[in-house]
C-alpha cells in the first residue's frame, strides 16, 4: 500500500504541474505575435503629441513642452515651447538622420557619431533613443522567458534580440500585458550585456480606439538620483500633417 500511495501521491503532483495555468499559459505565449499586437496597439500612420518631459537630475527639476508630429517610423518633428532657454528648439528626425536647431546659435546641426550618446538637454534619454523610436517586432526576434506580476498585472516578460547589428540597443527585455497588448516595462541593455536604461510605462487610456501610456518614467541607469518623466497631454491619431513638416526648412522657420 505504501508503494501504491507513492506512486499514487508522485503521478498526482505530476499531472498537477503539467497541467498548471501558468504551463498551459506559457504554452500559449507567442512571443512574437504578441509583440507584433503590441506594435499594432501602440503605431499609427501619423501621430501628434502635446506633452512635458520633466526632467529631475537629483538637484533641481526643470520641465520642458513640446509639440511633436510623427509619420510612420521614420519622421519626427518636434517643436520645445518652454522654458525660455529652450523656447524655440526644433528637431526633426528624416530616416536615419536627426538634425538640431536651437534660437541661440541660429543654426542647426546634424547630431551623429559620438553626439548620438550625449544626453538629450540634460534628461535621461540619449540622442540615439530619439533615433529608436521603431517597431519592435520589425527590429527585434521575440523568445518567451517567464510570467511576473507588475502592480499587480501577470505580465509576460520577453527577451528581444536585434535583426540588424547596427540597431543601437542589440538586446531589450520587455514586460507586456498579454490580456490587452500594452507594455508596462522595458529595459535595453548595452552589447557587452550591460543594463543601461530602464522605462515603465503608466497610466493607460483608450484614445481613438488604441490604449496608451499618458506617462512614460526613463532611467538612465549609469546616472545617479536621476529620472525623466515624459507626460502625455494630447494624443491624436492619424491626423494630416503637412509635408513641409518634414522638411529641413522647417527648423529655421
Amino acid at each position: 500500500m505504501d508503494r501504491i500511495h507513492k506512486i499514487f501521491l508522485l503521478s498526482f503532483f505530476f499531472f498537477s504541474f503539467t497541467s498548471s495555468p501558468l504551463l498551459k499559459s506559457a504554452e500559449a505565449i507567442d512571443p512574437q505575435k504578441l509583440l507584433e499586437q503590441v506594435d499594432d496597439n501602440l503605431w499609427s500612420n501619423t501621430k501628434f503629441i502635446s506633452g512635458r518631459l520633466i526632467i529631475d537630475n537629483g538637484r533641481k527639476i526643470r520641465t520642458l513642452t513640446q509639440d511633436s508630429w510623427m509619420e510612420g517610423v521614420t519622421r519626427s518633428y518636434s517643436h520645445y515651447k518652454s522654458p525660455a532657454r529652450e523656447k524655440g528648439t526644433k528637431m526633426l528626425k528624416i530616416k536615419g538622420k536627426l538634425w538640431m536647431y536651437t534660437p541661440r546659435t541660429d543654426r542647426k546641426i546634424l547630431i551623429a557619431g559620438h553626439l548620438l550618446r550625449q544626453s538629450m538637454m540634460g534628461s535621461d534619454l540619449s540622442y540615439e533613443d530619439m533615433m529608436e523610436d521603431h517597431k519592435l517586432s520589425k527590429s527585434y526576434s521575440a523568445t518567451f522567458d517567464t510570467f511576473t506580476n507588475i502592480d499587480d498585472v501577470k505580465c509576460a516578460v520577453l527577451n528581444l534580440s536585434a535583426r540588424d547589428k547596427k540597431t543601437t540597443y542589440q538586446t531589450r527585455k520587455v514586460w507586456i500585458n498579454p490580456n490587452d497588448k500594452t507594455v508596462l516595462k522595458e529595459e535595453r541593455f548595452a552589447k557587452s550585456g550591460k543594463l543601461l536604461k530602464r522605462i515603465l510605462f503608466k497610466d493607460y487610456e483608450l484614445i481613438s480606439g488604441r490604449k496608451f501610456p499618458r506617462t512614460m518614467i526613463f532611467k538612465d541607469l549609469l546616472k545617479k538620483n536621476t529620472k525623466t518623466t515624459y507626460k502625455f497631454d494630447v494624443i491624436k491619431f492619424d491626423i494630416n500633417i503637412p509635408p513641409s513638416y518634414f522638411s529641413q526648412s522647417i527648423l529655421k522657420r
